[in-house]
């Protein structure tokens, strides 16, 4: 007769893997810090630009374009010895609202300044008119219109 043998023993099964391994849930993480940093920088890098803009725009940049002059002679023995200049140009702003104060020069000499308020990011057309005593008989006068200074409003 022989013994009833004994069952053999197997080893419990190892429970079915559910959800990620780590190294999956390290890469993750890793992606997702990453990913939050490089978003952080152009946020920030985005408003650093938008500050330094403002900051830009804030102050006027005049440039004197569009010059134009002409002058009469009031001279001659019955005349009053003078000569009247009309002057006009283009005041182009590509920077902030300001102040730009504007110089009319003849024969390379300043007879006369004045202040105009530019918009931010405007043109604005100018004119202006002055007289002086001087005859220039036979001799032709050169004229400029310079740009001085500038301020913010």
């Amino acid at each position: 007769m022989s013994q009833p043998q004994s069952p053999s023993y197997y080893p419990p099964q190892s429970p079915e893997k559910r959800g990620l391994s780590t190294g999956a849930i390290v890469a993750i993480i890793v992606a997702v810090v990453v990913v939050a940093v490089v978003v952080g920088a152009v946020v920030v890098g985005a408003f650093l630009a938008g500050v330094q803009n403002a900051a830009v725009l804030s102050k006027p940049n005049v440039a004197v374009t569009n010059t134009q002059g002409t002058y009469a002679e009031d001279c001659g023995a019955y005349g009053s010895q003078s000569t009247t200049w009309d002057w006009s140009a283009t005041l182009v702003n590509t920077g902030g609202a300001g102040f730009a104060n504007i110089g009319f020069d003849v024969n390379g000499q300043q007879v006369t300044q004045n202040d105009y308020y530019v918009s931010a990011m405007s043109q604005l057309p100018i004119t202006h008119s002055s007289t002086v005593n001087v005859c220039y008989d036979s001799t032709t006068p050169t004229y400029d219109i310079v740009l001085l200074a500038e301020r913010s409003a």
